[in-house]
């Protein structure tokens, strides 16, 4: 058991470090004190490949101030040695301090630790306890084939618990060909071929933040009410606070509707995968997506939801279907760039509606931003860390020359 819950430190402690080295490769891109040099070799200590295990002899000369030089690296040792204090300091105040579990709800067994055993036609599982000897038995919901490792994890508010089984999951060949993706709020995506996938999802989002909204406005009322009484009728403000102003019904009301919106990003994934089988998809950064929720600070937290999630299964997807990993593209102007004549203007948008300004060519505006997306795959110009303002350069300058021939 020792050793199981060691695994789950480390894993936590690894999780934490590979979050603040993506926010601090975002921060290293948009630094404007390096030069480009410089930035090269902040990325190249903070690389990771796309196969295989990172080199954290690299990270840690961040923090020793060990000289780390590659093979490609055109810069000396004063200027390496610049790059490295100033990652040392952002990693300081990306990381803050060491992980902590709010609340320690699930442990790992192995199969030595649990007995699986039924009576009638009801199935139990018996768990190994701290006390030499004694076993906690756990009555479960219907008769499952379990085997291997097991995750037992505690409900919250809850008497009851989930059993969580390990298994392997079915890995298919690569498809071929690249598909690029546009992500939306009243579907969850739309691809370079016009087609929109689960618009159920844009249903569900509104529910949700619909009810979190008016249960918002409500509850804000209490809250004065419980304010007011505090002093004139104390009894009364803590009847208010202990039945009104809880918080166990909200979580289970707002788990429900986060669960069918995961259903609905999890069926869309599945219907791009099996019906198109891509090699390569092709998807805006997920760190400058944001909700468009009736209220800013709504929003922020539908937008930071669904970009976790849909991260997610975007990655596990892709593992099943083995499809390559290029990583996210550079999407700025994306959506006001025309497809036929690459004129850039925010015009060009309104709304659902795409039309060029120089062309008139029309069409859907999120298929044209699938499209544009799709296009910057293999741009050697615009990479994913180029600043938006220089996207725009290129961009128009390709114009320009264009038109001129």
């Amino acid at each position: 058991m020792w050793k199981l819950a060691l695994e789950d430190a480390l894993y936590t402690l690894e999780r934490q470090w590979e979050a603040a080295i993506e926010a601090v490769k975002d921060l290293v891109a948009r630094h404007e004190g390096f030069v480009e040099e410089e930035k090269h070799y902040a990325f190249w200590l903070l690389y990771r490949p796309r196969k295989g295990s990172r080199d954290w002899r690299r990270i840690q000369a961040i923090f020793t101030g060990e000289d780390v030089k590659g093979q490609n690296i055109d810069l000396d040792a004063s200027g390496r040695s610049r790059v490295r204090k100033y990652l040392k300091r952002v990693f300081r105040r990306v990381l803050g301090g060491r992980p902590r579990v709010r609340q320690a709800r699930s442990f790992a067994l192995d199969p030595q630790m649990y007995r699986v055993f039924s009576t009638g036609k009801r199935q139990y599982i018996a768990v190994a306890t701290l006390t030499p000897g004694e076993r906690a038995v756990i009555p479960l919901a219907g008769v499952h084939a379990i085997s291997g490792n097991l995750r037992i994890v505690l409900l919250p508010d809850e008497r009851a618990v989930e059993i969580h089984i390990s298994l392997d999951p079915q890995v298919y060949p690569p498809g071929e060909g690249e598909v690029g993706i546009d992500l939306g709020v009243t579907e969850v995506f739309t691809d370079d071929t016009g087609r929109k996938y689960r618009s159920e999802y844009g249903e569900a989002l509104r529910e949700m933040s619909d009810y979190i909204l008016d249960k918002g406005r409500k509850r804000q009322k209490l809250w004065a009410l419980y304010r007011r009484n505090r002093e004139e009728d104390p009894a009364r403000a803590r009847r208010i606070r202990r039945h009104n102003l809880g918080f166990a019904k909200q979580h289970r009301k707002h788990g429900k509707y986060r669960r069918r919106c995961e259903n609905e990003i999890n069926r869309a994934f599945n219907e791009l995968f099996k019906t198109r089988r891509p090699g390569v998809i092709a998807y805006e950064d997920l760190s400058h997506l944001r909700g468009k929720a009736k209220s800013r600070g709504l929003s922020r937290k539908v937008s930071l939801w669904m970009r976790r999630i849909t991260k997610e299964r975007l990655e596990y997807k892709s593992c099943i279907y083995s499809v390559a990993d290029l990583g996210p593209v550079n999407a700025a102007y994306a959506s006001q760039e025309c497809p036929v004549c690459h004129w850039v203007d925010p015009q060009n948008r309104n709304g659902d509606v795409f039309k060029c300004r120089k062309c008139g060519f029309t069409g859907d505006a999120d298929q044209v931003n699938a499209v544009n997306v799709k296009g910057r795959l293999h741009d050697e110009e615009i990479t994913r860390y180029t600043p938006y303002r220089k996207v725009k350069e290129i961009l128009l300058r390709r114009y320009y020359e264009k038109d001129a021939v």
